[in-house]
This record gives C-alpha cells, structure tokens and sequence, in this order.
C-alpha cells in the first residue's frame, strides 16, 4: 500500500502562497527603490550646480549657487540681478553579486545602469543694498531612471527556489512508490527554472524654491525661503515565463509538472487531490505579472539660514532645511501584483537637514573651503515596507542620522582662468536590516575637479568632472529552503557638470 504524509504536501502548499507573495512584493520593490540617489544623504541630492561638482563643498558660497547652499550669503552679492544655469549629466551603476546555490551559473552578476541626462539647477537673485530676493529650480532628491534587465537575487533567489521546493518535496512520494513497488519513479528531479523579467522605473523630486535675505549689517545677514517639492514616480515592468526542467515533460511551468504527476493513475484519491491543489498554487505564484502605475504628490520645505563674514577673507554660514511631508497618490493602468490600487496614498518624505559651511581666502588668488551637512533621516517617513508588505518605521533600518563632509581649494593661476578640487565622504547610518539588493546604503568617498572661467565681469563658466566610489557591503542571507548565501552590494557614479553664471 501506497503510504504518503499528506501534511508535507500542504506545507508545500503554504510555501507557495508565501512565496508568491513574497515574489509579488519584490517585483514592486524593485520598481519603487528605482531612483537615482546623486550625492548626498539617504534621500537628499545637494549635487545643485556645476560650481559644486568641481569643488564638493559649497556650504559657505557667495556666488549665485547660494540661492540653494547658502541663502544668507546672496547679501554679499553686487546690487543687480544675477542668474546661474547649470546641468549635470549624471551615470550610475549598481551591482548585486549572488552566491546562491541554485541560482543558474551561481555566482551571477545583476547590474542596472541608471542615468539623468539632464540634472539642472538654475538660480535668479536681485540684490538692492540690504535685501535680496531670489528663486530656484532643481532636483532635491531622486532624478533619472533606471533599467533592470536581469532582475536582482532577491527577485531570482524565490524563482531559483522552486528547484529544491520541488525536489524536496517530491522526494517523500517517490520514497513511497518505490517503498511499494520497488520502482523509483524519480518526480524529484528537477534540475533547473527559466524566467522572464524587466523592470523599468523612474523616481524625481523637482523643486521651486523662492527666498528673501537681509543684511542686518555688514557682518550678519540672515535669510528665510521656503521649497515647493513636486514628486513623480514611474514604474513599468513584467514577469512572464515562469518553468522549470523536470524529469517527464521538459520545460514546462511547475504547476503543469505537478499536475503531470497527479495524473499517474496508481496513486491514491487524497495524494492526487493534495497534488492539484499544490499546482492551483504554483499556477497563482508563477503567473504571468504586469505592472504599470504612476505616483504624485508634493510637500513645503520651510528653509532658515544665516550668514556671518568675519573679514573679507573669512565666512561661515549655516542653513537649516525643515522636515518635508510628500503624501503620493497612485494612478494606475495594470496592476498584476495588487500593490498600486488605484487613488491609493502613501508617503514620501524628504528629511530635514543642518548645513554648516567655512570660506577662507589665505592668498589672494586661493580659496579654502569646508563643509558639514546632517540629514534629520529618522524624524522622516520614508514609506519602506517589509517582505511581508507591512509599513517598516525608520527606526528599525537606520541606527543613526546620517552626515557628509567636505572640502575644496580653489586656486585662480590667470586673471580669467581658475582650477579647483575637492572632497567629500560621510555616513548614512543605516544598520543590516536596510541593506537589500533593492534599496542600500553604502560609505561613499567622492571627490572633482574642474576649472571656471571668467568672461568679464558679466559672465562666468563652470565644468566639471566628480567620480563617487563605494565600499562594498556584504550581507549574510537564507533562502526560504534555509540554504544560506550572500548578498554583495556594490555601486559606482559619475558626472559631467556645465555651467554658466551672469550678472549685470
């Protein structure tokens, strides 16, 4: 007599209903981590002009670019208008290593390149003797959009799974038929999976700032503003041609191969109704996926900021940027994976942040920078969710505040013609439990260069090259089978800045 532990097969069936979901949320995930991340914090970019590209430290700037570094300081500027349009064209690629046994040609390489051909900052100031009013436009988090073309682990790994699920599973039947036949019938050897994935998504922030500065005397001058964020995620992406390789029927999708199995007229009623359940499943999880949505919302950023010129040759400055609550709302087309109901909301905060920044001229021709900024992370909601799709607050991801510093030499060697270099590294505090190959968080080092140019006393022009560089995070991981593996993140950006300043 044919004897089979039923519950195994349930269980197995549980195991489905998992990991499909659990393969639904990281389809989503995917999409939704995305965005590009320029310099900065965990969601903040303060890459704003192609003046900082090739300096990296900004943060006590009399120059135009102070409409968005240093607001208190445009009371130094010269009575008039003044105007600065720059663009940054920016290239980043992201690399997940794998080492997960039965992932196909372990260990793989997943790699996205992610660009923002267009990266703007453009700024307007009129300064009349202690006032100045200004405006701004830029991108104060996210920017640009990004291709996966062969997923990530933590997308493959649960597909990948389906080879051991179905092996360890089979395994106790075909220990019984051969219990009672003597005739090992092998269902359990299914050796390998296929899948079809591409995920597409875009993610920018854009900002209106407008701001008045006064000079209380020539030394202090303070300066109040406020940030107007439009936000706009885009997220496109499929998953289709789920199978496997089993041993009677080839290639074909795992829940055809389970009830391939159920078809063998020698086993018992209860076995095979257990079987056609188990294939409901994997026909549920393996299904064929779209995905196509739209999210937006804005928020007000609250700006405050002082300026303080000791001498002519010394100035500090400070800012400090308040907390932005962004509520998005969903608009979408096809939503395979039930995560974007339609009219839907959710959030997307910008965090509050302290700048801190010193200009000093020891030479007359050299000008030596530094700059702190510190990123309020905590304090804001970042809409992260966990495997099991529930809201995760930031205190569970992110140890501490995160914070970067920098600083730059700028040295004129020609009365038209100026180099400069800077910079700047830090840390964003966030602890393992952040750390995903969809969203993570790495130490940075970035340093640039570049030259100025001035055309008169009207015009000057600024390029620039920075490079970011990544320490590599390694992180331990178990596949829901409990085979152990690891996770090796990696990351690499680049920009090419231009830009062009004017006043009269």
């Amino acid at each position: 007599m044919l004897i089979l532990e039923k519950n195994y097969f349930l269980v197995c069936a549980k195991q489905k209903n998992y990991l499909m979901k659990r393969m639904n949320l990281l389809l989503v995930f995917m999409l939704v981590s995305s965005q590009i991340l320029m310099a900065g914090g965990l969601k903040t970019n303060i890459n704003q002009s192609a003046a900082w590209v090739r300096t990296m430290s900004r943060n006590a700037t009399l120059g135009i670019d102070a409409v968005y570094y240093n607001p208190a300081g445009l009371a130094k500027l010269q009575n008039g208008f003044h105007f600065s349009l720059s663009n940054q064209t920016i290239f980043q690629t992201r690399k997940v290593t794998s080492d997960y046994a039965y992932l196909n040609g372990t260990p793989v390489d997943y790699e996205a390149e992610l660009s923002a051909p267009f990266f703007p900052g453009i700024y307007a100031a009129y300064k009349m003797d202690k006032w100045a009013f200004s405006l701004g436009f830029n991108i104060p988090g996210g920017g640009g959009s990004a291709d996966f073309q062969t997923g990530l682990p933590s997308f493959e790994v649960p597909v990948a799974s389906l080879v051991p699920l179905l092996y360890s599973n089979f395994e106790p039947l075909d220990q019984s038929i051969y219990d009672a036949t003597g005739w090992d019938p092998g269902y359990r050897n299914v050796t390998a999976y296929d899948m079809d994935a591409a995920f597409s998504g875009s993610s920018t922030f854009y900002g209106v700032q407008a701001g008045a500065t006064y000079a209380i005397n020539d030394m202090i001058s303070v300066a109040i503003g406020g940030r107007y964020v439009m936000a706009r995620n885009a997220y496109e992406g499929s998953l289709t041609g789920v199978v496997v390789d089993a041993p009677y029927g080839g290639i074909q999708p795992p829940g055809d191969y389970v009830r391939r199995v159920a078809a063998n007229p020698a086993l018992p009623p209860d076995v095979v109704a257990t079987l056609e359940a188990t294939a409901a499943g994997l026909d549920d999880m393996t299904a064929d996926a779209q995905l196509n949505a739209t999210q937006s919302g804005s928020g007000f950023t609250p700006i405050i900021g002082v300026n303080i010129s000791l001498s002519e040759k010394v100035n500090i400055a400070a800012k400090y940027e308040h907390h932005t609550k962004i509520v998005l709302t969903n608009d979408t087309e096809v939503d395979d994976v039930d995560m974007f109901p339609d009219g839907e909301e959710s959030r997307a905060d910008m965090p509050g942040m302290f700048a801190l920044g010193a200009q000093v001229s020891p030479l007359k021709n050299l000008t030596v920078t530094g700059s702190f900024n510190y990123y309020l992370d905590k304090g804001a909601y970042y809409g992260y969710t966990d495997a099991e799709g529930e809201q995760t607050d930031n205190e569970d991801v992110i140890d501490e505040n995160g914070f970067t510093w920098a600083f730059s030499a700028e040295y004129k060697i020609l009365p038209i013609l100026g180099v400069s270099g800077g910079y700047t590294s830090g840390n964003n505090g966030v602890n393992d439990n952040y750390q995903s190959g969809l969203t993570y968080g790495l130490k940075s080092a970035s340093w640039g260069a570049g030259v100025f140019v001035n055309l008169g006393d009207m015009i000057t022009l600024n390029a620039g090259y920075s490079v970011t560089n990544y320490d590599d995070y390694t992180k331990a991981q178990t596949s829901i089978v409990g085979v152990p593996y690891n996770d090796t993140y990696a990351k690499h950006t680049s920009m090419f800045a231009f830009g062009i300043d004017i006043s009269f």
